[in-house]
């Protein structure tokens, strides 16, 4: 399979940008997390709900700094200024005290991106765990946020 400059450039951002979804869903960086996103992207985590737009995602991603993700290599298909990807992921619970790490739920990202003036951006992003979303939340200590933001919609 031939691949252009183009192509080969584009592959390298939309890795990229998977890595830095990765380090600022890590840290809870809600404003670099959401910054990845187009300003009027969708996050849906089947089975919580839609967090819409930069503000509702990056509170999403400020309840999360006792996750660590890992992902996969990414199946990608570009078309242009528009991409989709689905990405296997690892999901591992962290204790705040640095005493643990506990292996947690896999999954799948499901993604439509967007070239912006910023680069890559993911515009629609859908989190597909293989266990029930609420055991996830659990074993990760997040379940009180989540069901917050849940409520604040």
């Amino acid at each position: 399979m031939a691949h252009d400059i183009q192509y080969l450039s584009d592959y390298v951002d939309i890795r990229q940008l998977n890595a830095l979804y990765n380090r600022y869903a890590d840290i809870g960086d809600g404003q670099a997390y959401s910054s990845l996103y187009t300003v009027d992207a969708e996050f849906n985590i089947v089975g919580n709900r839609i967090y819409r737009g930069r503000a509702e995602i990056a509170s999403a991603a400020a309840a999360t700094s006792v996750t660590v993700h890992v992902t996969t290599e990414t199946e990608l298909d570009i078309q242009g200024d528009s991409a989709f990807q689905k990405v296997r992921f690892i999901s591992c619970y962290r204790a705040p005290d640095k005493a643990k790490n506990d292996f947690v739920a896999t999954g799948w990202y499901i993604d439509e991106l967007r070239r912006t003036d910023e680069g890559w951006r993911y515009h629609r992003r859908r989190v597909e765990l293989d266990l029930d979303t609420n055991e996830v939340f659990r074993k990760m200590t997040i379940s009180d946020q989540f069901n917050a933001l849940a409520e604040a919609q």
